[in-house]
């Protein structure tokens, strides 16, 4: 005979806040406090998914940036719902709903809400002084790590002791319970440490840049948005598109040149390669080069020359309206910031462009 109490979680000794708690940081995590297993883990399992594959079908070059950004909305109901159900979890009455402590104040409550906003538990607690310090230190050190990367732990070391001060601070509260405090807290600092490090290490990584001329029609239109890989060291090879600084020889074109401005082009020839243009033709070494993405062959004639060492010969794919070698000449290797590998806006140009050995074999 199995009894009542082996089968439900009692919840007698659980607190509905310290579940909240739980969930706020991550999904599933109330409910695994609340030691509902499966729909713990099986949440923990979703929220984890999603992230994976919103991550992938945004940056990955196959993958769909308006799915990516489905599941992250996906993410969001399923976070929303975790903590709901985190705080229902521990009553009695499965439908309770969530309704904050009314008379005797509640300990967990004033950690949610110093996770929500160092000092706000404090706040709670009728503790104004440390509060409003709290406050007005986490919005210093959020504003700081938006200006300088490398105070990016702040903030959340600022949310986690706030937490943890006001844990031992507060004027009521049920026996110390300091295993469950430090992993809430651990738990909380580095879920906002990886959040607040989201957005250096996608920009350390990926380069957005827009296209705002026709100068690559037919393969790029105009507010096509694309990313750029610029942490990859690999050698461009003939056919691949990439974003780069503009060299001197074009800034002395182009003198009213933003410093920040980028151009986007297609690689034709190597450094030591030998490229002439004749009879509406690239030629590399004396070969034709197959070239079925161009908008129409070039009008002009160009070389015969050999692209000096540690330099390319980039040309626009719209061949007749493009700024580029044939005009301005080589463009330094040290000037290409990167490759651009896909089209992630708009959903209706969302592909990826071919880059290494596929471009080459494109090209050739």
């Amino acid at each position: 005979m199995i009894s009542q109490r082996s089968q439900v979680p009692s919840s007698l000794s659980l607190d509905p806040w310290l579940a909240v708690n739980y969930a706020l940081i991550f999904p599933g995590l109330g409910q695994l406090y609340s030691r509902h297993w499966w729909k713990g883990g099986g949440l923990v399992a979703i929220a984890l998914s999603l992230l994976l594959y919103s991550g992938w079908s945004i940056f990955a070059a196959p993958g769909s940036t308006l799915h990516g950004f489905w599941a992250i909305g996906l993410l969001v109901v399923v976070y929303s719902f975790s903590i709901l159900d985190a705080y229902r979890g521990t009553q009695a009455n499965y439908a309770t709903r969530i309704s904050i402590p009314q008379g005797r104040k509640d300990v967990w409550y004033a950690v949610f809400l110093s996770q929500l906003l160092p000092g706000l538990g404090h706040l709670y607690a009728q503790q104004a002084l440390i509060g409003g310090l709290f406050l007005l230190t986490g919005l210093m050190t959020a504003w700081l790590a938006n200006q300088q990367p490398l105070l990016v732990p702040l903030p959340p070391a600022v949310w986690a002791l706030s937490c943890h001060h006001i844990y031992r601070a507060f004027p009521q509260r049920s026996p110390r319970q300091p295993a469950v405090i430090a992993l809430l807290v651990l738990g909380l600092f580095l879920t906002r440490l990886a959040i607040g490090n989201a957005p250096h290490w996608v920009n350390q990584t990926w380069l957005q840049s827009i296209v705002l001329s026709e100068s690559m029609v037919p393969t790029l239109q105009v507010s096509d948005r694309l990313f750029v890989r610029r942490d990859q060291p690999d050698i461009p090879v003939t056919g691949d598109i990439v974003v780069f600084q503009p060299p001197d020889a074009l800034r002395s074109r182009r003198p009213n040149l933003d410093p920040d401005d980028l151009f986007v082009k297609r690689i034709i020839g190597q450094p030591n390669e030998w490229v002439e243009i004749k009879h509406r033709q690239v030629f590399i070494a004396g070969q034709p080069l197959a070239e079925p993405y161009v908008r129409m062959p070039p009008d002009y004639e160009w070389g015969p020359a050999q692209v000096p060492a540690d330099s390319y010969f980039v040309l626009g794919d719209n061949r007749n309206e493009s700024n580029d070698s044939h005009i301005w000449g080589y463009l330094p290797a040290d000037k290409i910031v990167g490759r651009a590998y896909k089209i992630y806006w708009p959903p209706s140009r969302v592909q990826a462009l071919p880059s290494g050995p596929e471009a080459q074999s494109l090209a050739r």
